[in-house]
């Protein structure tokens, strides 16, 4: 394999694993704004428990109050 052979190897291969890079920080892109729109849907259902939690536990009390009576 002669010097320029070499040459020419070593640029395609730094230009095949300049794509994949590319490939792949944009599949981290993807994957983070994913996980952050997850993130804020947990968000949003845990807001929705803590409400159903706050009714249910306001309704026991109620409950608890008549029995009492």
């Amino acid at each position: 394999m002669t010097f320029d052979e070499r040459l020419e190897f070593l640029f395609r291969s730094s230009e095949s694993l300049h794509a994949s890079c590319q490939e792949l920080h944009a599949s981290a892109r993807d994957l983070r704004e994913t996980v952050a729109e997850h993130t804020r849907q947990l968000e949003i259902d845990a807001q929705n428990i803590r409400a159903l939690a706050n009714i249910a536990a306001a309704h026991q009390a109620r409950l608890d109050d008549l029995e009492d009576q």
